[in-house]
């Protein structure tokens, strides 16, 4: 398992998250995927609106533990090493949403553990983390893991077949819209043990505290592709 490094991130807090929900509308309106777009995805990718969508968490494979202790940059050389990139905001948001703009990626209503966001929050070593790579920092780092392997929760797909969207790992982006900090990153999706401040994990979720350099060991990240 690869797991993020560690500063100091402190506990969960309402400050670390703001709602998104203004800017949901984030990609246009686009018709479902056309043949042509989905002869054009990779098979480990989805077809959504103009662009392809990695299946799952990376590594983009099912019954397999997502990455953690990722930072930005981890995600986008693991992307550009498959030849794709990091997703935008606005098109994590758009995949979740589905072409029905729902606010759950499963539906209209928040259903608590339908994906992996029930866990108990463990209280970290922010000090042992922030020591990453050492062996402490790694059993640190993996006494924290409560990912489930892709596609355990069947129910956490969305309407275009993307796969835990929500909850999970958090998952890295760029930044497509403004925000108190307005870092190039943002992390979205919550994670296994749902949302900082509690909101229900959803589509229109933000995490906006920390640049992309952040290593924290909840966060991962899913590839993108514009097909040619």
């Amino acid at each position: 398992m690869l797991l993020p490094s560690l500063l100091s991130c402190g506990e969960p807090g309402p400050a670390d998250e703001t709602d998104e929900a203004r800017h949901t509308t984030a990609l246009s309106d686009s018709p479902s995927p056309t043949t042509s777009l989905h002869a054009a995805c990779p098979t480990d990718m989805v077809a959504v609106a103009g662009f392809c969508m990695d299946r799952y968490e990376a590594p983009n494979q099912p019954g397999v533990a997502p990455l953690a202790m990722q930072t930005a940059k981890d995600a986008a050389d693991f992307c550009a090493a498959r030849k794709k990139r990091m997703c935008t905001e606005a098109e994590w948001v758009r995949a979740c949403q589905g072409p029905a703009k729902l606010p759950y990626p499963y539906g209209t209503s928040y259903q608590r553990s339908r994906c992996n966001d029930d866990k108990v929050w463990k209280v970290p070593s922010w000090s042992t983390l922030a020591t990453w790579p050492s062996a402490a920092a790694q059993a640190e780092a993996k006494r924290l893991y409560q990912a489930d392997p892709s596609g355990r929760r069947t129910g956490c797909v969305s309407a275009e077949g993307v796969v835990d969207l929500t909850g999970n790992v958090a998952e890295w982006v760029v930044r497509s819209f403004p925000n108190a900090k307005n870092y190039d990153h943002v992390m979205k999706g919550c994670y296994w043990s749902g949302c900082y401040g509690g909101s229900p994990p959803g589509c229109s979720f933000v995490n906006p505290a920390h640049p992309g350099s952040f290593r924290t060991y909840e966060a991962g990240f899913r590839c993108c592709l514009t097909p040619s």
